[in-house]
């Protein structure tokens, strides 16, 4: 098959002359193809890159299987490779390619000694398989993988033995690996670290001289350096030469990140009101990679009688205590909850450890005090609640504030006794979302799936902010916020049990805008979710998405679908995807 090449710059063109099965290779490959493309070329740069293109058509054809192949190149009828450098033409008007692969070479011998155990060569590299030349590398670094898995670090090719067969068109290949010595991990050398003390990197890597060498715990060294916050980058490698005794040292790059920064959020919605967020945070406040961070929430509905909301908390989080994956935790916040049925003064206390039990699952636990006054209008109550929360998060999406693929879950059980006006009880929450993308990721399908309940303790023996309410930018949009609860004395209160689930359809119409289809269903119930009787309502609608560096800024305009709560069209306006 020919196929025709022509620049529109010039009146220069390519021909390639080649089976139709090789053909996009070598056009890939040519040089004298980018060469023609550029207006500013001189036929001395055509002369040039139509030279180089013998080796890199051979190239090609190895890579394809191809080891007999004749290639001829020729400028206005002249073979390229006859051109001195003094013979270079004034014009050059017609490059002409053709190729003759000649047969399809296959292995006969296709071997790589020695082998580690359980190492896993290409499929394709065996007698009687096409003979790929990038077969052959994919092999030996495969095979030498198998061996640094052992804990040989210093694994190397010490020889390659490739013989063409033309008679029988087979290539016979045998690799040889010189494995060297089972290493061990001996010194660990940290550098570039200048505020975060040396102790302190040591603690979160864990690093115990004696270990057996393997990437897997390179890997692993990196990601606990990396996890804490406190370093931009993490470079972690064996050392070029072992030592005398077989071990080997391990070397750890670091690069700080700035200590302090600061944030701003917000939201707006037609029912929900609006709603600004501020924190600041400190990333190294002892030299230990201990994060300090101050959080403040201010928000207030639409509605003339509405009450502010506000939260004001700090945290404070020490990376590896007692273990590389262990983290301290504690935190205190006061905060105010208000809606038209309830008025809530929050005082919490958590004090807890997290602990990664793979790079994608963490759990925690700890304990929680948590003192609330209550107005129910007109009644008054106190609550004092200490529990013990545990809980499980598995979280593997690359992208947290605009994922398009991977799956988050978060699981809390909140076993609590209660003093004052409390019963005892606990109390149960789920979050859980799940992404997959289409198209080279155009398309992105979303769902969300929450789920939350108080056992064993009565509606007005717990605090308000343990019951749920549905409705609004959280829950179901279209739907005013929090408009859907049960029957308190005419007005709308808290139930005991929740259940809802969003569904969205993100399309990215350029690079930076995206649209956005969705529906969310919410259940309210009084009594536990899973016993109790209750009602629903649901919501659909259409948004646009702008791509910042900091995430996507997001407007949805959502309608009543189900239900009774329905108020009318309702937008929202927001930075970050819903979820």
């Amino acid at each position: 098959m020919t196929a025709l090449f022509l620049t529109p710059a010039t009146a220069q063109e390519l021909v390639i002359s080649a089976p139709e099965e090789i053909e996009d290779a070598l056009r890939a490959s040519s040089l004298t193809r980018v060469a023609l493309a550029e207006e500013t070329t001189t036929s001395q740069d055509i002369v040039a890159a139509a030279k180089a293109d013998y080796r890199r058509f051979v190239s090609a054809l190895y890579a394809k299987g191809y080891y007999s192949a004749t290639v001829s190149i020729e400028i206005d009828g002249r073979e390229v490779s006859s051109l001195s450098p003094f013979e270079t033409p004034a014009q050059v008007a017609t490059i002409s390619v053709a190729v003759d692969p000649g047969p399809l070479f296959r292995f006969g011998r296709a071997e790589v000694t020695p082998l580690a155990p359980d190492t896993e060569l290409p499929d394709e590299f065996q007698t009687g398989e096409p003979a790929l030349s990038g077969l052959i590398s994919q092999a030996a670094r495969a095979a030498v993988q198998g061996w640094r898995d052992q804990g040989h670090a210093k694994v190397a090719v010490a020889g390659q033995s490739v013989t063409a067969n033309h008679a029988d068109a087979e290539l016979d290949v045998t690799v040889t690996l010189d494995t060297g010595p089972r290493l061990t991990f001996g010194n660990l050398e940290i550098t570039g670290n200048e505020d975060v003390r040396t102790e302190r990197v040591e603690a979160m890597i864990g690093f115990e001289p004696g270990m057996q060498f393997s990437d897997d715990n390179l890997d692993t060294i990196q990601r606990r350096v990396q996890r804490t916050g406190a370093f931009r980058f993490a470079l972690v490698k064996e050392a070029e030469v072992a030592n005398p005794d077989d071990t080997i040292d391990i070397l750890v790059e670091v690069q700080e990140e700035q200590k302090r920064r600061l944030g701003f959020g917000g939201e707006i919605g037609s029912s929900d009101g609006v709603s600004l967020t501020a924190f600041w945070f400190h990333r190294n406040l002892l030299g230990g990679a201990e994060r300090l961070r101050f959080d403040v929430a201010l928000s207030r509905e639409i509605e003339d009688n509405a009450e502010l909301e506000y939260l004001v908390g700090t945290s404070f989080v020490k990376p590896s205590v007692f273990a590389p994956e262990g983290d301290f935790r504690t935190s205190i916040s006061i905060s105010r909850e208000a809606s038209e049925s309830f008025r809530e003064d929050i005082f919490e206390f958590n004090i807890g450890f997290d602990y990664r039990l793979t790079e994608d699952l963490f759990t925690y636990g700890g304990l929680r005090l948590t003192t609330t006054r209550t107005d129910l209008r007109p009644e008054k109550r106190d609550f004092l609640i200490v529990g013990a929360p545990f809980g499980l998060v598995y979280d593997n999406r690359e992208i947290t504030t605009d994922a398009r693929e991977g799956i988050y879950a978060k699981a809390e059980l909140f076993p609590f006794l209660g003093q004052r006006d409390a019963d005892d009880g606990a109390r149960l929450t789920v979050d859980a979302r799940y992404y997959r993308s289409f198209a080279e990721e155009s398309l992105t399908l979303a769902a969300r799936g929450q789920l939350g309940s108080v056992f064993n303790a009565r509606s007005g023996a717990v605090p308000e902010s343990f019951l749920f309410l549905s409705g609004g930018g959280g829950t179901v949009r279209g739907q005013p916020f929090e408009s859907l609860g049960v029957d308190r004395n005419g007005t709308v209160g808290s139930g005991e049990g929740f259940a809802g689930l969003s569904l969205e359809a993100r399309y990215r119409l350029t690079d930076t805008i995206g649209a956005v289809g969705f529906f969310d269903y919410g259940f309210i119930t009084e009594g536990d979710v899973f016993t109790g009787s209750g009602k629903s309502h649901s919501g659909a609608g259409l948004g646009l998405r702008y791509d910042t560096p900091v995430g996507p800024i997001r407007l949805d305009i959502a309608a009543p679908v189900g239900g009774d709560t329905d108020d009318g069209v309702q937008f929202y306006f927001g930075l970050g995807q819903s979820f």
